[in-house]
């Protein structure tokens, strides 16, 4: 008899890599500064890309929650077009891969081959299906989760369905996880933008992204005896030339 056992184990992964898209810069790369998404008072869209690796927790695990956390650090300047505005911040499920890059200062700096920018995925090598991403082919046509950013803090996004199904393809399919797009759903009202920490910026008390998993792992043990019954025969041990063998018994006619 089989008894299945199951105890929840919950972990917290910081993102291996991140970085974000930027408009007015569109061959820049921002891979080691802070995350930025929306649009700032300079009437240009950001959008900030970030991944997870799943490998710590056991294959065949069965996820049961997943949270994301992100950390905003800063918010436009509250005396320019009228100040910062509140809005909702949506993760998407990210389909093709992309480059963090090394780029730095708040508007990202030149480029190398292989990194993320506004106009590619992969600089010098694969654009996006269009600039800053094409919903549909380089992201999921639906978000996983969203909540309302407003002032400096933390946030979370989850526990959905979702969620749980992004995380459980990632450990599940590793090839296939490219992370998350954090998009704003008022890319068209100025003051939206908002930076976020990342995992180079601005550390100390300050968190990288987090993806919080509960999970579970089936523990079989086996109980009882096992009993074969051979049909059409019994097998008899018997001893032959100081060694041990398996022979048919003979019924006699």
């Amino acid at each position: 008899m089989l008894v299945v056992k199951a105890s929840a184990v919950t972990v917290s992964l910081g993102s291996v890599a991140d970085t974000s898209l930027y408009e007015n810069k569109p061959d820049a790369n921002l891979g080691a500064t802070t995350l930025v998404a929306g649009t700032n008072q300079q009437f240009s869209r950001s959008r900030a890309l970030f991944r997870f690796s799943l490998s710590s927790i056991p294959v065949g695990a069965v996820i049961t929650q997943v949270q994301v956390n992100l950390y905003c650090t800063r918010q436009p300047d509250p005396g320019q077009h009228g100040g910062p505005v509140p809005s909702d911040f949506s993760l998407y499920r990210m389909f093709a891969d992309w480059g963090e890059g090394s780029g730095n200062s708040n508007t990202g700096s030149v480029a190398s081959a292989g990194d993320a920018t506004w106009n590619e995925r992969h600089f010098n090598g694969t654009a996006w299906g269009t600039p800053g991403g094409l919903i549909g082919t380089d992201y999921a046509n639906s978000p996983s989760a969203t909540t309302s950013v407003g002032n400096v803090g933390s946030y979370a996004w989850g526990s959905t369905t979702e969620l749980i199904g992004d995380a459980q393809t990632w450990l599940d399919t590793p090839e296939a996880n490219f992370g998350f797009m954090l998009v704003n759903q008022s890319e068209g009202t100025l003051g939206s933008a908002r930076r976020f920490a990342s995992r180079e910026q601005p550390g100390g008390l300050i968190p990288a992204p987090q993806l919080v998993v509960t999970y579970t792992v089936p523990e079989p043990t086996t109980a009882g005896l096992l009993l074969v019954t051979v049909v059409g025969g019994c097998w008899l041990r018997h001893r032959s030339g100081g060694t041990i063998s398996l022979s048919h018994r003979q019924r006699s006619t």
